[in-house]
């Protein structure tokens, strides 16, 4: 996936704007500047205020090419006054209502039902403006050049208007899970027996033989005493192999249960998923690999995505309604692209309960980050076919765990299904898809943890891993993770030893700590993992961290922003965190607010390690001009947080200033120093006092990053970098509706 996000989120000490998603980190070509042409530009008007465009900020904040519903927004916040106090002052500020809700331990997610005509890009651009207080129009420059500077006061680290908010996020649309259309093998011997109840179908099941499932029955496990809980489409509960095999049900659109022994599949897909899993042992039909496992229907496909908030209700349901005693299996054959912290607390609640959740890697047959598979701690399965060769759909992943079976998979399929040429029902098919493999993943771990009752998460994925088939390259390779899955073999292992580790990163401000002595706080920041050359994981950094879902919190308070990665082996990593505020506009691509970071970790068995990883911005602006007369007076203005316009003449507390110069040419150059006020904005503009017109060049070096604006001053006035008028006022090829540089 490719997510950018223009500038930031919210954070202790304000709000961090970065690239919240997975290209931020990726090598990306810095282009050398390119002579522009001294477009003429008029002057701003002195009464139009400077400000960011909340819904231009928010689009930075949004997936770009994923769907989402475009009338209402998700939030996160804590179950505290400050938390409900700043929810209500959300609903507030978009006019908007309180939707569906669900709770997770001490964390609430709430949809937020937009109201006034604000949408969702505006929606997210005002609350992460609130959230850093930047709501208020920026003052103008002085009409006049003062004789004599200014007397400064150093300025105070700003308030949270908002504490106890997590996140604000579009509430994305995850596609219908469907089959994926495969060439007809030649297989006919089956026509005949896909709509006989009495048939026995079992030799036509290729995937029990290629993970050994009769050898894993041979010992005695069968999945006896595990809940499976299928969050798909729906199961069909009456169908012949399924019949009594689902213990209870939950409608995530209506937060009720459903009597489990009914027709309850919206489409199709859960039924089928539903067979690989745990279709009867009967002689007849087919078979599922955990046969004597039971199983929780949670329909979040009905037949569209019902919604996070639903699925996340879902998941709690099933979490908190388990059999006392009863270790739970979640199988998950959906996904997508879209990076949701919603989505992600799901996850994080469910194993930190114990659940094991195996999730499909998905069939975009390329590399790339597929959710909820390649969240931290997740199962990711991948699909080979009955010559034991990659699925050619198989999403591929440094982020994939073990392989399974996904081509030609025959299972049950609901009763509404009508096979050509007989007009009786289909009652099994032969599905493609990792949608397909998952699920005996997912029934593999029922037999696990039949046998070992106490196995965690960590333990499960250890296991499935070190007893698969290898495929492909030696050891782990993109196509296969560790290989395919071998039923036996993970039976007949020892249990791995309860070692696994866990990581929080906090991503902070360099400069706050000597500024305000503590560290601020950058959010939605990217942090990828890296160990032995090769990417385990990437996340992302919240708003203050899910404290109470149920993982350690550590010593630290509130409010810093955290990317949680459980369920690792104990070793050490490489850490990489990075943000780029580039995004396409006007066909653009800025790269100018580049930060990164990187440090080493070793994670100790069993333990919870927190680290901080620092960030910082280098900026560097020059104004040069041509072209004037002795009479030429022309300033660089940039406008320092909590301080107000500064020029050479009149200098703030952030950054130096060479000599103030005028006439015919001259330099000016401000350099950002450390510690500077963090996490903000700063605007430019060039101010023409007076005098003989002239070709200005702004140079603007961000991070190693640099550009160069051309044009004509010919009016005195202010030049905005970027005015509320018309674009002629915005400096030729600003990059976007920001007036200035993002500061970390």
């Amino acid at each position: 996936m490719t997510k950018r996000i223009v500038i930031g989120l919210m954070s202790l000490a304000g709000l961090s704007l970065l690239l919240a998603g997975c290209a931020g980190l990726l090598p990306k070509e810095v282009r050398a500047p390119v002579a522009q042409v001294a477009v003429p530009l008029v002057p701003a008007d002195p009464s139009a205020a400077l400000a960011l465009d909340p819904r231009v900020f928010g689009e930075g904040l949004i997936e770009p090419a994923e769907e989402y519903r475009p009338d209402r927004i998700i939030v996160g916040y804590l179950d505290t006054s400050e938390g409900r106090s700043a929810f209500q002052k959300v609903l507030q500020l978009l006019q908007g209502s309180r939707g569906n809700e669900v709770v997770l331990g001490e964390v609430i997610v709430a949809e937020v039902l937009l109201g006034g005509g604000v949408d969702v890009p505006t929606a997210l651009g005002l609350i992460a403006l609130a959230r850093r207080g930047l709501l208020d129009p920026i003052p103008a420059p002085p009409t006049t050049k003062p004789q004599a500077p200014s007397a400064r006061i150093r300025p105070a680290s700003r308030g949270q208007p908002l504490e106890g908010l997590l996140f604000a996020e579009p509430d994305y649309v995850y596609p219908t899970p469907e089959p994926v259309p495969a060439p007809d093998l030649g297989v006919k011997a089956l026509d005949p027996l896909v709509y006989d109840p009495n048939a026995d179908l079992r030799p036509f099941q290729w995937a029990l033989d290629a993970v050994n499932a009769e050898a894993a029955w041979a010992l005695g496990y069968t999945g006896q005493g595990v809940v499976v809980a299928v969050f798909d489409t729906g199961i069909d509960s009456t169908h012949p192999d399924l019949v009594g095999q689902v213990v209870r049900r939950y409608n995530t659109r209506t937060f009720t249960e459903v009597d489990p022994n009914i027709n309850f599949d919206a489409h199709g897909h859960g039924t089928h998923v539903a067979g690989i899993i745990a279709a009867k042992n009967d002689g007849k039909g087919v078979v599922g690999l955990a046969y004597n496992a039971k199983l929780f229907d949670v329909r979040i496909f009905d037949p569209g995505f019902i919604g996070t908030v639903n699925f996340l209700a879902g998941v709690k349901w099933a979490v908190d309604n388990r059999p006392p005693g009863t270790r739970m299996v979640f199988n998950n054959s959906w996904g997508g692209a879209a990076y949701s912290q919603a989505v992600k607390a799901g996850i994080d609640y469910a194993l930190a309960n114990g659940v094991v959740v195996v999730a499909s890697a998905g069939n975009s047959r390329n590399t790339v980050w597929f959710r909820p598979a390649s969240i931290a701690g997740v199962i990711a399965v991948a699909a080979v076919d009955p010559h034991l060769r990659k699925a050619d759909f198989s999403t591929m992943g440094t982020w994939l765990s073990v392989t399974a079976p996904g081509v030609r998979v025959l299972s049950s399929v609901r009763s509404q299904t009508i096979q050509d040429g007989t007009g009786l029902p289909l009652l099994y098919d032969y599905w493609d898809g990792t949608s397909m493999s998952g699920p005996y993943a997912a029934a593999l771990a029922a037999l696990i943890l039949e046998k070992y009752p106490t196995a965690t998460p960590y333990q499960v994925r250890r296991l499935l891993e070190g007893t698969a088939r290898d495929l492909g390259a030696p050891g782990f390779d993109t196509h296969h993770g560790y290989g395919l899955i071998q039923a036996d073999r993970a039976l007949t292992a020892p249990l791995p030893p309860n070692d696994g580790a866990a990581l929080r990163v906090h991503v902070v401000t360099a400069s706050s700590m000597p500024l305000w002595g503590e560290w601020t706080p950058t959010v939605f920041m990217d942090v990828t993992l890296r160990r032995g050359g090769r990417i385990i994981e990437r996340g992302q950094t919240d708003l203050v961290g899910f404290i109470n879902i149920g993982f350690p919190a550590g010593d630290y308070p509130p409010f810093y922003g955290l990317a949680y990665f459980p369920v690792l082996e104990p070793g050490t990593y490489e850490v990489v965190v990075g943000g780029d505020d580039a995004t396409p506009m006007w066909g653009n691509y800025r790269t100018a607010n580049r930060v990164t970071g990187k440090t080493t970790v070793t994670l100790t068995p069993g333990g919870v390690t927190t680290i901080n990883v620092q960030v910082n911005t280098t900026l560097e602006v020059t104004l040069s001009w041509t072209g004037g007369g002795p009479d030429t007076d022309i300033d660089l203005a940039v406008y320092e947080p909590g301080v107000g316009w500064t020029f050479a003449w009149d200098p703030g507390f952030w950054g130096t200033w060479s000599a103030d110069e005028s006439g015919p040419s001259g330099t000016e150059t401000y350099t950002l120093g450390f510690p500077h006020y963090d996490d903000d904005v700063y605007p430019l503009a060039v101010v023409f006092w007076g005098g003989t017109p002239a070709t200005v060049t702004v140079t603007v070096k961000q991070n190693g990053v640099t550009e160069t604006y051309t044009f004509a001053v010919t009016d005195p006035g202010v030049y905005y970098a970027y005015t509320p008028g018309p674009p002629v006022s915005r400096w030729p090829g600003w990059w976007n509706n920001y007036p200035g540089p993002w500061v970390f």
